[in-house]
């Protein structure tokens, strides 16, 4: 006798980028405009291979500063990744906050 596993897809754990976390990105940017610390940003997605990136500037003349990237790397599994100008990759981690507090970490230091 073969058993199947019935799935209820409301009982699933979303995962992805929520509109609450992008908040949160784009309240640490507003932070630093108004400290003078960033004055520029972008956001680029493509949402047919899965991922989107938050990148802060000095200002719009300047190559970027920091990135915040968003990774969809599987059925259940998101990567959250921080890089900075000439340090690369500072963090890779599936958990949001722990990248965002890096990424404020980093806006700090500037």
């Amino acid at each position: 006798m073969a058993f199947s596993v019935i799935t209820n897809p409301g009982f699933a754990p979303r995962t992805g980028f929520t509109n609450a976390q992008f908040k949160q990105l784009d309240d640490l940017y507003c932070r630093a405009a108004s400290l003078k610390t960033l004055n520029f940003r972008s956001v680029e997605c493509d949402f047919d291979e899965g991922w989107a990136a938050y990148t802060y500037y000095i200002s719009a003349q300047h190559d970027p500063i920091l990135q915040f990237i968003i990774r969809k790397v599987g059925p259940q599994a998101v990567h959250y990744e921080v890089y900075r100008a000439g340090k690369g990759r500072l963090l890779q981690t599936t958990l949001f906050d722990r990248a965002c507090e890096r990424l404020k970490a980093e806006i700090t230091e500037l």
